[in-house]
C-alpha cells in the first residue's frame, strides 16, 4: 500500500467521514472516542450494513489434496473463523472460496453490490490480520459512502466489478480507493487517540495498541504530521522515520514541537 498525499480539501473530507462513522460507533458502543478500537468500527458497520463474508485465498495449481471435499472446506473456514475470534477481530465468514495466485496477489479485497446485502470478499492469502482489518474498514467505507451518495454507489460498484473481474478501472476513480485507504486508517488511529499517544508511545506501542501494520502506522503518521501538526512533507516524512526507526532525537524533537504549538489543526 504506498503512500499518496492528497489536498488539505480531500483529506478534510475524509476526516469528516471517518469522524461521523467513529460519532455513531461511540453512540452505538456507549465507549468514548478515545477508547474506541478498529474492531469497535467493525462491529458497528457490521451491524449496519450485514454483508455476506466471503474468504478468499490463492490456492496452489499442483494441489492435488481432498481440497473438494465440502467437509475440509467448512473445518478450515471455522479455524479461521476461530482465529478471528481469538483476535477480538468481529470479522466472521460463511463461505471460503479459492482463486488464481495472480489474483490474490493483486487483490486484498472486493465488495460486490449487486445484491442486498453486498457481498464483502476479503483475501487471506497474506495471513496477515493487521491488513484485514484495513481492508475490511476500506470496503466498509465504499458501502458508507454508497448509501448517502447514488453516484458514489454507481461508481464503487464499477471498481469492485473491475476488481472481481481482475480488470483495470478509469484512473479517475482512484481517488475513491485512496480515500477509503485514508478513511481506514482514521478508524484505526483516531485522530482523538492518537493527539495524546504520538507524546508517550512508540512506533512499536503505537502498532500493538492499534493492532495496525507497520506500513499503514507509516502512512498515517505522515498523514497526521503533514495535516494535523502543519509540518511540510518533509519534516513529516523525517518525523515519522523517527518514530519508525526509534530514533530518540527526532522524537524527541517532534513532541518538543508539538508541545509549543498552540494547536492542532482540525477541518
Amino acid at each position: 500500500m504506498e503512500f499518496e498525499l492528497v489536498s488539505p480539501d480531500t483529506y478534510c473530507s475524509c476526516q469528516e467521514i471517518a469522524n461521523r462513522i467513529l460519532e455513531q460507533t461511540s453512540i452505538a458502543t456507549h465507549r468514548g472516542i478515545t477508547k474506541l478500537r478498529a474492531n469497535d468500527a467493525l462491529t458497528y458497520l457490521n451491524n449496519r450494513y450485514s454483508p455476506q463474508i466471503v474468504f478468499y485465498y490463492a490456492k496452489p495449481e499442483d494441489d492435488y489434496d481432498d481440497w473438494h471435499v465440502a467437509n475440509n472446506q467448512m473445518n478450515y473456514l471455522a479455524n479461521i473463523n476461530a482465529q478471528f475470534d481469538m483476535r477480538n477481530i468481529n470479522i466472521h465468514a460463511r463461505e471460503l472460496v479459492t482463486v488464481d495466485e495472480v489474483f490474490a496477489r493483486k487483490i486484498s479485497g472486493f465488495t460486490f453490490f449487486k445484491y442486498e446485502p453486498p457481498t464483502l470478499y476479503l483475501n487471506l492469502s497474506t495471513n496477515n490480520f493487521e491488513r484485514i482489518v484495513f481492508t475490511a474498514l476500506h470496503e466498509y467505507s465504499h458501502m458508507y459512502q454508497s448509501e448517502r451518495d447514488p453516484d458514489y454507489a454507481r461508481v464503487a460498484a464499477l471498481i469492485n466489478t473491475s476488481k472481481l473481474l481482475n480488470m483495470s478501472y478509469p484512473e479517475e476513480y482512484q481517488p475513491l480507493e485512496t480515500e477509503a485507504n485514508i478513511v481506514a486508517s482514521l478508524l484505526m488511529v483516531p485522530d482523538a487517540s492518537l493527539n495524546a499517544d504520538i507524546r508517550l508511545r512508540n512506533f512499536t506501542e503505537l502498532r500493538n495498541k492499534y493492532l495496525i501494520s507497520a506500513q499503514a502506522l507509516h502512512n498515517r503518521l505522515i498523514n497526521y504530521f503533514y495535516f494535523n501538526c502543519g509540518f511540510d512533507y518533509r519534516m513529516a516524512l523525517q518525523a515519522t522515520l523517527g518514530f519508525r526507526n526509534h530514533d530518540k532525537e527526532v522524537i524527541k524533537q517532534v513532541r518538543t514541537h508539538l508541545r509549543n504549538s498552540r494547536e492542532l489543526i482540525n477541518c
